[in-house]
Formats: structure tokens, sequence, C-alpha cells
């Protein structure tokens, strides 16, 4: 797949199969993510794979998040699984704080594009992913649950990685391009 073809066709998938993606994908879409531009070379990106264990704890609280003080019903249940757990690799993206306000936001920025290089290497391979900035993301005790300290370190998103249930997901609809151009002299 050439990158055009990768750029125009990828698509962030929300429900997840249970089924395998090959290591060889995600090693492929870290090093594709270590080639993103960085300004002033911070490097400012750090991975976290998250395992079983892990993925469990997150499940647990992603269930909490959704019911609040409600029952956990089968359905949620079921939909909590199918995002959490059925998604074959978790990618946490955490950025550290930086020295300056401006070199946070360079490095956010950074950040940023090392993401959008997992999603187009993870799609070149034959999968999809999804960027995930959601409570679960923020919750304390997500960061408690993956042994990170709030003051030392961000995370920036979760990065799903797996086999889609859809496997044709529409192409969202967007606005003019022409609307987002502006020419100066």
């Amino acid at each position: 797949m050439d990158l055009h073809e990768a750029l125009t066709t990828r698509r962030t998938a929300h429900l997840w199969l249970d089924e395998p993606v090959p290591e060889p994908v995600v090693e492929r879409a870290l090093h594709a993510a270590h080639l993103a531009p960085c300004h002033r070379y911070t490097w400012p990106w750090h991975f976290i794979r998250v395992g079983p264990k892990g993925r469990e704890r997150l499940f647990n609280i992603a269930l909490q998040l959704k019911a609040g003080d409600s029952e956990v019903s089968d359905r949620l249940r079921d939909r909590v699984t199918r995002k959490v757990i059925h998604p074959a690799h978790l990618i946490v993206v955490t950025q550290k704080p930086a020295k300056t306000a401006d070199i946070h936001r360079e490095d956010y920025a950074a950040i940023a594009c090392a993401i959008q290089n997992i999603a187009l290497a993870v799609h070149a391979d034959g999968y999809a992913s999804k960027w995930s900035t959601g409570g679960l993301t923020r919750a304390e005790a997500t960061y408690n649950a993956l042994c990170l300290d709030r003051e030392l370190e961000e995370i920036v998103g979760f990065v799903w990685v797996g086999v889609p249930e859809k496997q044709d997901i529409p192409t969202p609809e967007r606005t003019p391009l022409e609307d987002h151009i502006r020419t100066t002299e």
C-alpha cells in the first residue's frame, strides 16, 4: 500500500473482534512512531505495552466509569469487552513534562505525529487502530493501574490495535478543504 492510499483509506475502529495481530505488526508500528519528526530532537514519546493483567485492570476501571452508580449490565460488560479486551494490543503513549510550556507544546505535537505513524503503519499491514483520549485515559485509577505518577508522566492517549468488528468502516464526511486554506501575499 502506498502512502497516499494509506492516508485516504485509514479509518478509526471502535469495536474489535477477539483475534490476534502478529507481533511484527506492532514492532513495525512502534518503529514508525519513533521515526516521527520532533523539535529539538527531544524524542518525547514513551510507549507502554499493556499486557493481559493490565488490560483486565483497565477493563474493570472502564466498567466503573461507564456504569457510574448503576449496576453493570450484561450489555455494558459486552460493549466494554469489545472496546477494551478484544483489541489484540494496547499501547499507552505518554509524555514527560518539559522545561517550558513552549517545549511541552512542541513535544505534544511530535507525539501526535508518532501516533499517526502508528495508525498508518498498522493500517498498511492490514489491521486497524484507534487513538483514544477518553475518560479512561484521564482517570486516576488508570494512572495507578499503570504505575504512572501523573506529576512525572502524562498519558497522551491509548492506541488500540486489532481486527475491527466492521471491515468496511465508512468514510467520515469532511468539510471542504477550501474552508481550511487561506493564502496570503
